[in-house]
């Protein structure tokens, strides 16, 4: 029994990363091996006297599945994202139920670790569903939601509950993300990650660490830095405001010498200097203490060329973790950020760097699905 288990898991993994790189015509091929076409029930979840709304992906066949809780990361569709919700539903045609909350700070562009407590009351309701069984749940962070997501799994009211965790084009700590964001480059364990940044990105950095800072001269002036690297984006201007740094304090000043710092060295010693509540914001985003008190299984991808977050955060991510038996790690060259990219130019480099590339794409797959089997077979 246990074997045809792993069967199963096997194929659907294969359908799965199939519809993952080249659509839906190809996951179709095997798709027999599903338990059916998942119903998608909206529902709210009550936490701190709110009402948050949520999309519960489960086929209904009677038997109870291993739950998940799938967190969208900083994107205005919310659990609406239309990849968002092909991800949720093929994960529950391969058998999870999948609740997929939406969080009112990430669909604002907000990044706050405050929303770890939000996702560890969204993960008790799922528990108390009836499509789910307790024993086998977890958690799935994408993009900079994995940070909430992980601060949750370390949440003692649910730590010993959360069985795994998938971080996926996560992070780590925020000095390598800031260094990232403003200098274009990051390097651990002899992995490099050096390509420009998205403008994006960038914005959603700024306009966070813009609202920390105190209502004043210095948040007016700088605030016009958004509108600057919206220009940028959208490949049209790339002026800075017109004003000078003089006219800042020192704290203010710190912030813009950062967001517009290119060398790597300095972007420590910036962030010292910024105001202190841009400051303390920024180190409350880090993951360093939070990491190590996770129990679950940590299943950790990342695209090696994403424009958002380097990769070498999630290498930095895995090797965190106390116990490395509990962590699986994936460099994924068919990944950007969050959406697959197979383009294969030739035969040689498909062998060389595309084929390799799937192939831990699939093993990544393969754990994270096989997490529905019952705890003592895995």
């Amino acid at each position: 029994m246990v074997i045809l288990s792993y069967v199963r898991i096997a194929v659907l993994s294969l359908t799965l990363l199939l519809h993952l790189l080249a659509g839906e015509g190809f996951g179709k091929l095997l798709r027999g091996w599903r338990r059916g076409r998942p119903a998608v029930r909206t529902l709210a979840i009550a936490a701190s006297g709110r009402q948050i709304a949520a999309d519960l992906y489960a086929v209904q066949d009677g038997r109870p599945h291993a739950g998940l809780l799938i967190t969208h990361g900083v994107l205005d569709t919310g659990k609406d994202d239309p990849r968002l919700a092909a991800l949720a539903s093929e994960l529950a045609a391969c058998g999870f139920a999948v609740l997929v909350p939406e969080f009112d700070g990430l669909k604002s562009l907000r990044l706050e670790m405050e929303e770890s407590e939000d996702i560890a009351a969204a993960f008790r309701f799922l528990l108390s569903q009836e499509e789910v069984d307790e024993d086998r749940a977890g958690l799935f962070g994408i993009s900079f939601a994995a940070g909430p997501v992980l601060k949750a799994a370390a949440d003692p009211s649910i730590r010993e509950r959360v069985k795994f965790v998938v971080s996926f084009g996560g992070y780590y700590d925020t000095v390598n993300v800031v260094r990232y964001l403003t200098t274009g480059r990051d390097e651990y364990r002899g992995h490099r990650h050096v390509q420009p940044p998205e403008a994006y990105a960038r914005y959603v950095f700024v306009k966070n660490v813009l609202t920390r800072m105190p209502e004043g001269n210095d948040r007016t002036l700088l605030t016009g830095l958004l509108d600057a690297i919206e220009r940028e984006a959208s490949a049209t201007e790339t002026d800075a405001p017109a004003f000078s740094p003089d006219q800042l304090t020192e704290g203010g000043r710190a912030v813009y010498e950062l967001i517009h710092n290119r060398d790597p060295d300095r972007v420590r010693s910036l962030m010292e200097a910024t105001e202190p509540n841009v400051r303390d914001y920024l180190e409350g985003l880090s993951l360093r203490t939070i990491v190590p008190r996770i129990k679950a299984r940590l299943l950790i991808g990342h695209g090696d060329t994403d424009p958002l977050i380097p990769s070498t955060e999630s290498l930095r991510l895995a090797d965190a973790l106390p116990d490395p038996p509990r962590v699986h790690v994936a460099i994924l060259k068919v990944v950007s950020h969050v959406d697959t990219r197979l383009s294969v130019r030739s035969m040689r480099e498909f062998l060389s760097s595309s084929l390799p590339s799937c192939c831990r794409f699939y093993g990544l797959i393969f754990r994270i699905l096989k997490q529905q089997l019952d705890s003592r077979s895995t």
